[in-house]
């Protein structure tokens, strides 16, 4: 192939190698020692279900045994992400030592995968609609913090797939907005739809009625044309399939659930608000956000009311909740070329100007990447996160090795300790583990022997864990709605069986320890060597 030939391709070789490493910068975190770890709690449960799939093909996981022991949980995930992520597992075995590890690696790779996928996805769609400005499109979700962090190495979480597919549904609609009614577009974007919403009827099912409603709005014509009905008709026939073989899973909230949640979700990042002027919006929007209204309704097309909908949606969305921060700058990126065409034929064609304009936007995004690359607190931070890890990793090996029970320890690290040691734990990362994290909670906080015993006994576990005190303590405060972390006690559970782990209270005994850990075995009453 001549060099010529090659040369339109460069660009696009370039951006994805830029995607990739930026989606790797957190590298050193998730290869350590020769093990594989990922970065949220959440994504050890995604991969205890993938684990599952793989050893037992066919399976849909309807039911978590390994959070909230002994109850366990009836979860919202579905099994698109288990599968897709088992079918990545499948190809990797031959280049690795065993398949654990085959599936560590497929797990750390998976949503760096697809984002690389939504990078290609986008140049291809660019490109065959001619919009021009494409190259910035894929520069800006290269770069986009957000969009890195739902497509980040060693993140196997389902958002990455929910960009990937969004991405080509509302590129589609774009398409089906912008030009003549297509039985191609209406299916590919039918076909995203129903995925989507198989992945999660939360963000999807909004930003499809959103869709619809703007669609029916702008060119209510196109969208009543015969073609739209392939689309519909793909969309109904997925989710009727996602519903035959899921089920239909929405049990009735517990109580404790509805009471704790606003609580916990204080804990979790992106369950958390964002004030209306957050300095995030702009960094997400290429500092172009107050622009982009004008940049949008300039040219009064109807693809630009469709952007500035959605955008608007998205916005306020993110306010309410972070996590819709992931959606929002992905509609932003998807209508960079609508805005950049009505920026250059405002500067009457100078495309150097409107190139630089643009690049100028690094600078607030470049802002959020810098405490990640050059803070040094962050990487204390990390240090320390990578010292547990390991220290965890230990933990349950040494767990392994032990009859097998359930497990109570704080809520953020049981997630990977039932990945590894293959042991249910009484707390979890999901909403639906929050009675399990309560107990452990009041286990941790309780200076009563008698109340933990009880706790002990009522959630059948076998092994307790104890962590840094302070955290502990910090954390089951806040949890439970008091005012403050309690006072360290020496007789306060968290304080006691971290500092004193060779006088534990009664009913428990020392198994061990290392640097960050202390392992307990519960005792109940009547067994040789209780108290």
């Amino acid at each position: 192939m001549s060099i010529r030939r090659l040369l339109p391709i460069l660009p696009l070789a370039l951006l994805l190698l830029a995607s990739a490493g930026l989606r790797c910068w957190n590298l050193r975190d998730v290869f350590v020692a020769g093990r594989t770890f990922f970065i949220d709690p959440d994504g050890y449960s995604r991969m205890t279900r993938v684990s599952e799939v793989v050893h037992h093909p066919g399976t849909i996981i309807r039911q978590h045994s390994f959070e909230n022991w002994p109850q366990g949980t009836t979860p919202h995930t579905t099994a698109p992400f288990d599968y897709l992520t088992a079918g990545l597992a499948a190809l990797l075995i031959p280049t690795a030592r065993d398949l654990p590890t085959a599936i560590d690696h497929a797990g750390a790779l998976i949503s760096l995968l697809l984002g690389l996928a939504t990078a290609l996805f986008l140049w291809l769609w660019a490109g065959r609609l001619r919009l021009p400005w494409r190259n910035a499109m894929l520069l800006a979700f290269a770069f986009n913090p957000i969009l890195v962090h739902g497509t980040l190495l060693g993140r196997p979480d389902h958002q990455s797939l929910q960009i990937a597919l969004l991405a080509i549904a509302l590129a589609a609609e774009a398409r089906l907005l912008s030009g003549p009614p297509s039985r191609r577009w209406s299916a590919l974007a039918g076909t995203a739809w129903g995925l989507a919403c198989w992945v999660s009827l939360y963000e999807p099912l909004i930003l499809l009625a959103a869709t619809l409603g703007l669609s029916a709005l702008i060119a209510p014509r196109p969208f009543a044309a015969r073609e739209r009905r392939v689309g519909w008709a793909i969309t109904a026939g997925i989710l009727a399939l996602a519903f035959a073989i899921e089920g239909w899973r929405s049990p009735v909230p517990d109580p404790i659930v509805a009471r704790f949640f606003p609580l916990w979700a204080k804990s979790i990042g992106e369950m958390n608000s964002a004030a209306p002027w957050s300095a995030l919006f702009l960094r997400w929007s290429w500092a172009w956000l107050p622009l982009a209204p004008f940049l949008l309704l300039r040219r009064g097309e109807r693809v630009g009311w469709f952007w500035c909908g959605l955008l608007a949606l998205t916005y306020a969305l993110s306010v309410w909740q972070i996590r819709w921060g992931y959606f929002f700058a992905l509609v932003f990126v998807l209508s960079l070329p609508t805005q950049l065409a009505t920026l250059a034929a405002w500067l009457r064609g100078r495309r150097w100007a409107v190139a630089l304009i643009f690049l100028a936007g690094l600078w607030p995004v470049a802002r959020e990447w810098e405490p990640r690359l050059h803070d040094p607190a962050e990487h204390a931070r990390r240090a320390e996160a990578r010292a547990d890890a390991l220290a965890l990793r230990q933990l349950a090996e040494t767990l392994r090795t032990l009859p097998p029970g359930g497990v109570l320890a704080p809520w953020w690290f049981s997630p990977a300790l039932a990945y590894w040691s293959g042991f249910p734990c009484v707390a979890g990362s999901s909403h639906q583990s929050l009675p399990g994290i309560v107990e452990s909670a009041r286990f941790y906080l309780t200076s009563d022997p008698e109340e933990a015993l009880h706790i002990l006994d009522e959630r059948q576990v076998k092994y307790v864990v104890a962590y840094d005190p302070g955290r502990v303590l910090a954390t089951s405060a806040m949890l439970l709605g008091l005012p403050g972390a309690p006072t360290p006690s020496p007789y306060v559970y968290a304080q006691w069986l971290y500092t004193r782990p060779h006088s534990p209270p009664p009913g428990l005994e020392p198994l061990g320890s290392n640097q960050a850990f202390r392992l307990f075995r519960h005792v109940p009453e009547g067994e040789p060597g209780a108290d």
